[in-house]
């Protein structure tokens, strides 16, 4: 039986609510959240996806809406904001920039220590967390300065993870990576999701990051929820995303074009597999013998 961990309720945000420079960020956005998803939040730029998830630990305050962890409105009581940004972590974009102590030890350790931890707890999650974001031991008593783009990124998303939120968001975790750096941190994203069982919830531009690792899509478009289902069932859309000025996968368009060419051709094709598959049975007229 599935469980709701993170629900929103006809959320509503407007910047500068009065004004002459009144901008509604996202309108009436409601959306359930399951244990142990992994969804991916994509949108063009200015759709809503980054004022969507500081409302999910109460960074933001809604306009109007509700949002509710584990059934319960995190704005119920204000003095438990604190607790809800323990359990729904956020690892914004660019997150190395923000590393400031001397040892990656101590940087991964200073969330666990906020929480007021025993020592003991603490090295065991600084230990724990290293190996989930693919760094030996050795890394802990380095200058987090002396790492390499890649390995701050790592060392940075792991200080997040060791405070074991009950929900992880990481915002452009590939951002200005190489591709061998998006493999690796989109491996260790898809790891750390296995190993844990935590809802994990990645915003991304990249459509093609998003579908080789979600479990389920959310689309933002024009500050509205556009679609939220299976990355299958949203790529039935395909066509409607380009159209939001979204980079749908390269395989993807060449089925979009197929279609568009008369071919009778699905266009939620996104792996390599369905793509050969889909392509053998256009070859074979069609037939699925």
């Amino acid at each position: 039986m599935s469980v709701t961990v993170l629900e929103t309720k006809n959320l509503t945000h407007v910047y500068s609510k009065g004004t002459t420079s009144q901008v509604d960020a996202i309108r009436d956005v409601s959306v359930k959240i399951e244990q142990g998803e992994l969804v991916g939040i994509i949108g063009h730029t200015g759709s809503g996806k980054s004022t969507l998830i500081q409302h999910f630990n109460g960074l933001l305050k809604c306009t109007s809406g509700t949002v509710l962890l584990e059934g319960k409105d995190i704005w119920q009581n204000k003095k438990n904001i604190r607790d809800v940004r323990f359990k729904v972590g956020i690892c914004f974009q660019y997150p190395e920039y923000q590393l400031f102590e001397e040892t990656v030890y101590k940087d991964i350790a200073y969330g666990p220590k906020n929480m007021k931890l025993s020592d003991e707890e603490i090295d065991r999650r600084v230990r724990q967390v290293i190996s989930f974001v693919g760094l030996d031991e050795s890394y802990l008593e380095k200058s987090p300065f002396d790492l390499s783009g890649g390995e701050k990124r790592r060392v940075a998303i792991a200080g997040v993870m060791a405070m074991e939120p009950s929900v992880l968001i990481l915002d452009e975790p590939c951002a200005g990576l190489d591709p061998k750096g998006r493999e690796t941190v989109l491996s260790l994203i898809t790891s750390y999701r296995e190993k844990t069982g935590s809802t994990v919830l990645v915003v991304s531009h990249s459509m093609e990051d998003i579908s080789k690792i979600a479990t389920k899509v959310l689309v933002m478009n024009n500050s509205e929820l556009a679609y939220y289902d299976t990355v299958d069932g949203v790529f039935t859309h395909s066509s409607e995303l380009y159209d939001m000025g979204l980079n749908v996968p390269q395989l993807t368009m060449l089925f979009l074009k197929l279609r568009e060419k008369g071919y009778d051709v699905p266009v939620n094709v996104y792996t390599l597999d369905k793509a050969k598959a889909e392509l053998e049975k256009l070859l074979k007229g069609g037939s699925d013998e």
